[in-house]
């Protein structure tokens, strides 16, 4: 399999080892004979409430700017309503499959189209009041949002800007990102644009409230940042001194913002940490060899999912949808 790099790839790598495996590694698909590449390749497809609300939120977003982007005066209410429509039948779709079974015992009858939230296939979170706190949720996000857009004049000054990247697909001939000595570099900032004084400016919505973290130390969101501005500098050839990112989190009330600019000294330093992520990925990717469910060192040396890394707490394993295959695992 192809290695490209990605923040929440490295991320994932890091936290657990085997979630690595089964997301982006494993040969597993839908139609496979092996029942476990069967259920892997199922997994992959289920999402958490968290990342359902969020994507849920980003696509609003986008779809309101995509549309006054078009000329089309369109009210934010009526894509949020859209939504939250859309909300309420992947919810009722997701429960309705868990009652069927067809989640834990005919894997062989999901269909693309299919909807499956984490918290359903797991029995951990089905009552009617969480759907409608999600959707409340939603609300609230997307109050603060239009208070903010009107303060700051977003979708007027995307008007007004030469080139515009909104929620960019992640491969193909309209992704955002870059290399780094032959690795793709994926990037996919929510919102950026340039503006006609040339300034560079890239967004990224959070419905989190922001965490401080020490400071002796690049944090997480920084190191995010910087890898959107890498690719402004390095793709786009925009200088740095006309690049800043700005992550905009709606989970405080009123939303806080929180800017980044990058010098040289920065630049390099990202770029030495993603060197080293990717020299970690090859090391991994290179070890392992596909033989049925086996993972092989070298002829001499067979693996197999036990000698992967578990995740270092069981806080990681809240949200991973691979959670059920290593509680089999773990009972044996």
């Amino acid at each position: 399999m192809e290695l490209v790099w990605s923040i929440s790839r490295d991320q994932i790598l890091h936290t657990c080892e085997r979630r690595y495996y089964f997301q982006y590694l494993a040969p597993a698909r839908i139609n496979s004979r092996n029942p476990l590449l069967k259920e892997i390749a199922f997994l992959r497809r289920v999402t958490n409430i968290p990342m359902w609300k969020g994507k849920i939120f980003h696509s609003i977003i986008a779809e309101y700017f995509k549309r006054r982007l078009q000329g089309y005066d369109i009210a934010l209410n009526d894509v949020l309503t859209y939504y939250i429509n859309q909300m309420e039948d992947q919810w009722n779709s997701s429960l309705k499959l868990v009652e069927k079974n067809l989640l834990t015992r005919q894997v062989n009858s999901y269909q693309q189209s299919d909807f499956i939230l984490l918290e359903h296939l797991y029995q951990e979170d089905v009552s009617r009041n969480s759907l409608e706190s999600a959707i409340q949720d939603m609300k609230d996000w997307i109050k603060r949002f239009a208070i903010w857009n009107g303060d700051e004049n977003i979708d007027k000054l995307i008007l007004k800007s030469s080139k515009i990247w909104i929620e960019p697909p992640t491969y193909g001939q309209e992704a955002t990102g870059f290399e780094i000595d032959g690795i793709q570099v994926i990037t996919k900032a929510d919102l950026a644009f340039l503006n006609s004084e040339g300034q560079f400016i890239i967004f990224d919505w959070k419905t989190s409230v922001p965490v401080n973290q020490p400071t002796y130390w690049i944090t997480q969101p920084e190191f995010q940042a910087a890898v959107y501005q890498l690719w402004a500098n390095l793709s786009l050839k925009i200088l740095l001194n006309n690049i800043s990112a700005h992550f905009i989190h709606f989970g405080n009330k009123p939303p806080e913002k929180r800017s980044f600019t990058m010098e040289e000294n920065m630049k390099e330093y990202t770029i030495s940490l993603i060197r080293q992520s990717i020299s970690r990925m090859k090391y991994f990717h290179q070890q392992i060899h596909h033989d049925s469910l086996q993972l092989t060192l070298d002829r001499m040396l067979r693996l197999t999912l036990d000698d992967l890394d578990f995740a270092y707490t069981e806080k990681s394993c809240i949200h991973c949808p691979f959670k059920g295959i290593c509680r089999r695992e773990l009972e044996v």
